[in-house]
């Protein structure tokens, strides 16, 4: 594996792949009380979105992190295939979910090391916003569709939000650091290319969220 995320934050990949850090992302979701709103809020979109999707005989979730969503992915499919990129959170997640009806692999969503239409679903939450160029927050969209035999179920912080317009003042009046962002334009264009159309595209919130969850399936 190249390391493609040289242009991450170098402290959020080493905090990312610590047990420190692997623990303390699995605790927010239990007690910080954002986190368990976008949480509900994601899987309120998730159902609504497998209503169409239906059962499937294999669903990638990537990056999975501790496995947040694995017991969800697990009703809705034959076989869950948690991959990320951190060791720390694969083996969190597998110590806390075992294997029945999973697998495990350390891999990078900019390198998926599985062949072309491989997978019947392919997840990817909250990866995006991590991307520190254009060009790897469209490599990342790529290889979803690469490896996708019917759907990518994929979350990105959008240029058009609320929040990200609000950041957009912050950076020329206060010179903060702009968001890792993605146009809903660009985002049904590359889907095109891969043979995909987009069926959906909801915000996670209107306020408070820049994030939205799209669904895609192939033509």
């Amino acid at each position: 594996m190249t390391n493609v995320h040289a242009p991450m934050q170098q402290s959020k990949l080493q905090n990312y792949n610590s047990t420190r850090g692997a623990e303390a992302y699995k605790a927010d979701y239990k007690n910080k009380l954002h986190r368990k709103w976008s949480d509900k809020r994601e899987r309120a979109l998730l159902t609504r979105y497998f209503a169409r999707i239906g059962k499937v005989g294999t669903i990638l979730d990537l990056p999975c992190g501790h496995g947040r969503l694995s017991d969800f992915l697990k009703e809705r499919c034959e076989t869950l295939i948690e991959g990320d990129w951190s060791f720390t959170m694969v083996s969190l997640n597998q110590r806390d979910n075992g294997r029945d009806r999973r697998s495990y692999v350390r891999a990078s969503a900019l390198e998926i090391p599985l062949p072309d239409r491989s997978v019947d679903v392919v997840v990817s939450f909250r990866l995006s916003h991590h991307l520190e160029t254009q060009e790897l927050r469209e490599r990342h969209l790529r290889e979803l569709f690469r490896v996708a035999r019917k759907h990518v179920v994929v979350t990105w912080f959008s240029a058009t939000s609320l929040k990200n317009l609000l950041r957009q003042v912050r950076v020329k009046l206060a010179g903060k650091r702009p968001k890792n962002v993605l146009r809903n334009g660009r985002v049904r264009e590359l889907a095109n290319e891969a043979g995909f159309v987009q069926e959906l595209a909801k915000p996670l919130f209107l306020v408070g969220s820049g994030h939205v969850l799209g669904l895609y399936t192939r033509k």
